[in-house]
């Protein structure tokens, strides 16, 4: 059984994944990592299975929407993420740092071919990153309030205009695997949910082919404080299916804001060549700051003193045709709970807040070219009837859809380069227009990221 680095916050692009993972390793050094072994060796690695390595994430991006006044504030794609603002972007400077444990369910990603191991197995995984997608990885009662992180910690706006850089540490959790009752692995910390079919992070084994996100990946859920669980329940020659399940603080806090936990899990099949994968991930729990004393928004929009239930439900999947094409999709579905009363009350629509709902699908179909090169195009469409969950990127009430063509090339083992263009559109419920500062329906956005691996 192959180590594995856990290191992708919630990483699910789990076939590709793990035709990388489970592979047999290659004789020549993975370019991540190769800072630290040429300064310090490679006896961390070799001797206690620790790996140390970097990404550098940047981009360069403009859209038709706006002048060389608004380009000198933040934000100006928005509501798009992945690559907020126009002109140059540092995403981010991700330092990851890891301890691969020997399993049979890598936990948020997918259950794994072959026996399953007879010994305990412990480790850990920890990223940390600085730039502009650190403001959104954040955690109430962990990293919002840093020193660094001020003042945009408290002052959004100007965040936005000053383009301010956010420290970040999303993940941070040990791992164990336990060879009993068939064998199960563990997670307790800080770490990504891997609720959906979009990685937050570019980690180079996930080959994501976008430099920006869908708004799939912005409704779920991210970094979460808690503990989870996951075991391979069959493995045979026709195929693969594991389990997971934890209990959480809720969405993006350390802190707890009111009285119950959040639970989390998923149901992952694979066919045993791991070419086709369905996977079923949820998020239930109640989701409402208790008091105006500890009001965490923009992860939580709602105060109340009764608890008011969240759900979310993804099912995705992924398939490889032949040796060239490959197509994944989403359907998703989430509604927030209401009573309506005078005391649950909105920061956006005031007192007697009723509920919100949404949902949405996606699609990505890849031609992958050659080895280093890759073609791509994904469509979306997904309804924020209530104007709810894009909050804070948009409050506008309707469907937003999103046509985006792109190609990956990975110039060498260090360097990837991630060209596209990207059409979207909104279809308003009444007078809402989420782009161009508010002023339109559609935007056209031209993007390149460059992702350095060290």
């Amino acid at each position: 059984m192959p180590s594995i680095n856990v290191k992708a916050s919630g990483a699910l692009i789990a076939a590709l994944i793990s035709s990388n993972c489970v592979a047999a390793g290659t004789t020549e050094p993975l370019a991540e990592g190769t800072a630290f072994r040429s300064v310090f060796g490679d006896s961390l690695e070799r001797d206690y299975g620790i790996t140390i390595s970097g990404l550098l994430d940047v981009g360069l991006s403009l859209n038709n929407n706006s002048s060389s006044k608004d380009r000198e504030s933040g934000l100006t794609n928005s509501p798009l993420t992945g690559i907020s603002d126009e002109g140059f972007e540092l995403e981010g400077l991700h330092l990851f740092v890891d301890k691969s444990i020997k399993t049979t369910e890598f936990l948020r990603v997918t259950p794994l071919p072959g026996p399953a191991p007879t010994e305990a197995s412990f480790g850990f995984t920890m990223e940390t990153f600085y730039g502009r997608n650190a403001q959104n990885s954040r955690l109430y009662g962990w990293d919002t309030h840093w020193g660094i992180n001020s003042p945009g910690d408290d002052d959004a706006d100007k965040a936005r205009r000053d383009k301010q850089n956010f420290l970040s540490t999303p993940n941070l959790a040990a791992t164990a695997y336990l060879p009993y009752a068939g064998g199960f692995t563990l997670m307790a910390g800080i770490f990504g949910s891997g609720i959906g079919y979009e990685i937050p992070a570019n980690v180079k084994v996930a080959r994501n082919p976008f430099a920006t996100h869908s708004y799939a990946m912005i409704a779920e859920a991210g970094s979460m404080a808690g503990v989870m669980a996951g075991t391979r329940l069959i493995a045979n020659k026709d195929m693969l299916l594991g389990v997971e399940f934890g209990v959480v603080q809720g969405q993006g806090n350390l802190r707890d804001n009111n009285d119950e936990k959040s639970v989390i899990g998923a149901v992952r099949w694979r066919t045993a060549d791991m070419n086709t994968w369905i996977d079923y991930e949820f998020m239930l729990g109640d989701s409402q700051n208790d008091s105006f004393k500890d009001v965490q928004t923009p992860k939580g929009r709602i105060t109340s003193p009764d608890g008011q239930f969240k759900q979310f439900h993804s099912l995705n999947g992924w398939h490889k045709f032949d040796q060239n094409w490959s197509m994944g999709a989403e359907v998703l579905y989430g509604r927030q709970d209401g009573d309506g009363k005078p005391t649950t009350i909105d920061v956006i629509t005031g007192p007697g807040f009723n509920g919100a709902s949404w949902w949405g699908a996606n699609a990505v179909v890849t031609y992958q070219i050659r080895k280093d090169l890759s073609f791509s195009n994904r469509v979306e469409h997904f309804d924020d009837k209530d104007g709810y969950i894009q909050f804070p990127a948009s409050t506008a009430r309707g469907s937003y859809n999103a046509v985006t063509t792109g190609f990956r090339y990975d110039v060498n083992k260090y360097l990837v380069l991630r060209p596209e263009l990207r059409y979207d559109w909104f279809d308003a419920r009444e007078h809402d227009r989420p782009y161009g500062s508010g002023d339109s329906r559609n935007q056209l956005t031209g993007t390149v990221e460059a992702l350095f691996y060290f």
